[in-house]
């Protein structure tokens, strides 16, 4: 079983139908959804025109993402989250109510560790739902990329048994991303936190660097393998072609790092089963 464990819902979201049969063309058999962007993230940019279309209310990008859920036990909902919007808490509780499988953030305007991003991040936890994050270079309209530098998600592994993952390898900084990782399960392995860190390998990284990275995945020593996922970055309108680029360079990546038939499972399904389910 391949689970693809990063895909945005598209301004124009496309046929579900349509979906469903990209999937089975480009061999993936679940995916997780992420929900539509928060408010902050709609920008103008003079010289490509508009970039992110005009966002919805929190309530219809839940509806939506829950909607398209219904449709297909394949796709797994996760909840876009602004934690700074004045209601975030709220938010929580409503997508928890609504059967929500995990929640999505960029942050764009705050470090991870803030205060207030802290207690959500806390909240989401106490639910027993993860959060998949960005991680790396940020393209936007200003200085975002300083608020997703791997180091900037030490604070938490204060929050008892959260469950996160970092996308991208965080590109350009994927060595920083593996010594936080290193740091995160040395504090594991001494019972200093209860919290537990993934991976998403979601490009992000170029295929030139994507070997080495695989490369010093499966050669660093660290237990890596058992929290690694996998991810494309496609939207609601899949590409079943872009799907099987994605799908060759790792299967590439796999076999340079001598990765055994036992990691291949664990990184395209039994990994992300755990950071969905605990």
């Amino acid at each position: 079983m391949i689970i693809d464990c990063h895909v945005h819902t598209n301004p124009a979201p496309g046929s579900k139908e349509e979906l469903i049969k990209q999937l089975d063309t480009a061999g993936i058999d679940r995916m997780i959804l992420l929900s539509y962007h928060p408010a902050s993230f709609y920008r103008r940019d003079s010289s490509d025109g508009e970039i992110f279309a005009k966002p919805i209310a929190p309530a219809d990008s839940l509806f939506q993402v829950m909607e398209w859920a219904a449709f297909s036990k394949r796709i797994i909902p996760f909840f876009w989250i602004d934690p700074l919007e004045e209601d975030a808490f709220d938010q929580v509780d409503k997508a928890v109510a609504a059967g929500i499988a995990g929640f999505k953030v960029i942050c764009n305007r705050h470090f991870p560790g803030d205060e207030k991003p802290m207690q959500v991040w806390e909240r989401i936890s106490k639910a027993n739902k993860p959060i998949l994050f960005h991680s790396g270079i940020l393209y936007g309209n200003g200085p975002w990329s300083q608020f997703n530098r791997p180091v900037g998600f030490e604070p938490l592994f204060e929050i008892p048994h959260l469950r996160f993952a970092m996308a991208h390898v965080s590109w350009p900084w994927c060595d920083e991303c593996l010594a936080v990782y290193g740091y995160w399960q040395n504090r594991r392995n001494r019972m200093a936190t209860t919290a537990e860190m993934f991976i998403d390998t979601t490009p992000g990284t170029p295929h030139i660097y994507r070997r080495e990275v695989f490369s010093k995945i499966y050669s660093i020593g660290y237990d890596i393998e058992n929290n690694l996922i996998f991810g494309t970055d496609c939207s609601t309108n899949y590409s079943s072609g872009y799907a099987k680029e994605i799908l060759l360079m790792d299967e590439d990546a796999l076999d340079n790092a001598k990765a055994s038939p036992s990691q291949r499972e664990k990184y395209f399904c039994k990994n992300v089963m755990r950071f969905l389910n605990g």
